[in-house]
């Protein structure tokens, strides 16, 4: 799949008429433009064209990244959320690192550290480290399974605009990698005081956060634009038969 993005400012003068000319008693009518994309940044509008893989486009204001060529198709994608569901359930459920401090292993999972955390003292760190870790993830991979599910069908789910928004705030949010990193880093200072060995959650969070680094870089432009589409053809209907045709039949 080529993520279609911009290549240059579109004018006035390439836009409808009708969005232009339009008369100061008619109600203002906004007509969809699947060529265009529109900086997230700064809001500058740009015609659409194919990317090939591995290119990218740029905001000519901004500079700000607007899309990345790439190879996964839809179902690619589904995969990729699938993948990341079954690596979150296990380093949810499975054990995070053995602990052994007097011969005997403890096992220690996510949510039991997350625990241990708070009772410490550290409600705020659990919270975060909670949020961060669990729900923003888990909200952004329920997300993509339910936006696109439907869409390898070529069905649109109900209420995608609100989902997609939403997918885009809960990615922002999704920290899988920065837990990674704090977690090995635990992992090593922890090593001079107890013997720590790591559980299959800490290898199933690793592989879960390259699957959520793919699906980001896939960008949510297509998304958008084969909703938007598809959304059109649902609105226009069939079409209707010509009376004219129709009665000469």
């Amino acid at each position: 799949m080529t993520d279609s993005t911009v290549s240059r400012p579109v004018p006035t003068a390439d836009l409808p008429a009708e969005a232009v000319d339009a008369g100061a008693d008619a109600p203002a009518v906004l007509c969809p433009r699947h060529d265009l994309v529109i900086c997230e940044q700064c809001d500058a509008v740009h015609q659409r064209v194919p990317l090939q893989p591995g290119e990218t486009a740029h905001c000519r204001r901004c500079r700000a990244l607007l899309g990345r060529g790439h190879r996964v198709s839809l179902p690619g994608l589904l995969a990729l959320a699938i993948g990341g569901l079954v690596c979150f359930v296990i380093g949810n459920l499975t054990p995070l690192v053995w602990i052994s401090v007097r011969g005997s292993p403890d096992p220690v999972t996510l949510p039991e550290a997350l625990w241990q955390t708070w009772e410490a003292g550290q409600p705020l760190g659990a919270m975060l480290a909670g949020a961060t870790a669990m729900v923003f993830p888990f909200i952004v991979i329920a997300l993509r399974l339910y936006l696109l599910w439907p869409m390898t069908r070529r069905r649109l789910p109900q209420g995608f605009m609100p989902a997609m928004r939403l997918l885009r705030f809960a990615t922002r949010w999704s920290m899988v990698e920065v837990f990674m990193l704090g977690a090995l880093v635990a992992v090593v200072r922890s090593a001079g005081l107890a013997s720590v060995v790591p559980g299959p959650a800490l290898f199933a969070y690793g592989v879960l956060t390259v699957l959520l680094t793919s699906s980001s870089a896939a960008g949510l432009h297509r998304l958008w634009q084969l909703g938007s589409e598809w959304q059109a053809e649902q609105q226009a209907g069939p079409a209707q038969p010509d009376p004219g045709e129709a009665a000469t039949r």
